[in-house]
């Protein structure tokens, strides 16, 4: 067994003794955003370990490091092809490697699925629904008997929904819930509500500690929802739909949108921030469209558009100021 098999069956074997604390959970993410072979090498430690603890009751029974070290050496695994975005050299590296794992979902009760800033996840659950996971992101997916819950506690997801009428599939960010059968649609968390972006079929959204009355959401419409949402007001934007998750793609796209807002989107993604040194500059509305891990060349290009000066160095890039 390799050293970084070692470390992510450590990982896991820690995560299923007790829940990680704080400082824990920061090297854990530090760990697995560090190179895309620790990434596949805890889906391989999970799905090992989930697979011999289902067919375990007794506690005395349930599989020790020695017998999930002896499936490891004789385990077989399939990569799949894909887009992913990781961190590197303190920007955003395009790269490949989704990793699918038959059966990593399977009896399991729930599953806590992350992403680091810069990264991105294409996930097939246990229903065969589908979740692309934005840029530091974190959410939990419970599948029962009776019902599909994802819970978002951090960031985006889009989520290409299985039919199955007789399991409500229902997401829950802060107050905010959706609920979708044989659709796809995106969720956005924010600090007090959530935003709604549907691409297929229909969803249902209302606040569950709101006075709004629940309200239909159609393939190519949009929504924002307040925690504690008093109406729920929905527009057919089905452009503007499209523009917000073209992160699926690797794309940021902006149609007059200002330069603020241009700005906080390519610092959802890399760890090198830019910065507006004028706040007069953040008003300023632009168009164009650029790959996600391009904060450099979309800086050089406002500076070139506005003619102001833009200063690039390892920690961060600054437009405009003297």
């Amino acid at each position: 067994m390799s050293t970084i098999d070692r470390q992510a069956l450590d990982w896991v074997v820690r995560q299923s003794d007790h829940p990680l604390d704080a400082e824990s959970q920061r090297a854990f993410d530090a760990w697995y955003a560090a190179d895309i072979r620790h990434q596949g090498a805890y889906l391989r430690a999970v799905a090992i370990h989930r697979a011999l603890n289902g067919a375990t009751v007794q506690e005395s029974l349930r599989p020790k490091r020695e017998r999930l070290e002896a499936e490891w050496a004789g385990a077989s695994w399939q990569v799949a092809g894909s887009r992913r975005a990781f961190l590197a050299a303190g920007g955003v590296a395009a790269g490949a490697g989704l990793f699918a794992l038959t059966g990593l979902f399977a009896g399991a009760d729930r599953t806590v699925l992350t992403t680091a800033r810069g990264e991105f996840r294409k996930v097939p659950l246990a229903d065969k629904s589908v979740a692309d996971i934005n840029s530091n992101s974190r959410l939990e997916v419970r599948m029962t008997a009776q019902a599909r819950q994802v819970r978002l506690t951090r960031g985006e997801v889009w989520l290409e929904v299985a039919k199955d009428k007789t399991k409500p599939f229902i997401v829950e960010a802060g107050e905010v819930r959706v609920r979708a059968v044989g659709t796809a649609f995106g969720v956005r968390r924010f600090a007090n509500g959530a935003e709604v972006l549907v691409t297929e079929g229909t969803v249902e959204v209302w606040s569950s500690d709101g006075s709004a009355r629940k309200r239909l959401v159609h393939a190519g419409e949009r929504t924002v929802v307040a925690d504690r949402a008093a109406d729920i007001a929905v527009a057919r934007q089905p452009v503007e739909v499209e523009r917000k998750l073209a992160w699926r793609e690797g794309k940021l796209i902006f149609d007059n949108q200002t330069l603020g807002e241009a700005v906080a989107e390519f610092n959802r993604y890399s760890q090198k921030k830019i910065v507006i040194a004028d706040p007069a500059l953040g008003r300023r509305k632009l168009v164009g469209q650029y790959q996600i891990d391009a904060p450099e060349r979309f800086a050089q290009d406002v500076g070139a558009v506005l003619q102001i000066p833009v200063s690039i160095t390892a920690e961060k890039i600054v437009i405009g100021g003297s």
